[in-house]
């Protein structure tokens, strides 16, 4: 009789977020949490609105921050006034400096 082995497939770890830099702390009057949040994360490109919102808000470095720091929980919408595309192009830049 032959010897069954079984496997167990675990997905790779995924850090969540980076520690370093803290998610803004929200206090309920930031323009995103004012809107919809659709406003946020478009269906295709940018919403114009949403971006100048954001210019307007006490944590836009916060949040910028953070998106920066989190791609991969901030992959899509406007984060810190930021679209995909200027986040992706900046930590392009980012990582072109470092080398």
């Amino acid at each position: 009789m032959a010897q069954t082995t079984t496997v167990t497939v675990r997905p790779p770890a995924i850090a969540l977020a980076d520690p370093s830099v803290p998610y803004p702390q929200m206090t309920g009057g930031e323009p995103c949490q004012q809107t919809d949040p659709e406003e946020w994360f478009p269906q295709h490109g940018h919403n114009p609105t949403a971006v100048r919102l954001c210019h307007s808000c006490p944590l836009l470095a916060d949040c910028r921050a953070w998106a920066l720091a989190n791609p991969q929980l901030a992959a899509e919408g406007i984060w810190g006034g930021l679209t995909r595309a200027q986040r992706a192009a900046i930590q392009r830049n980012n990582l072109r400096a470092a080398a």
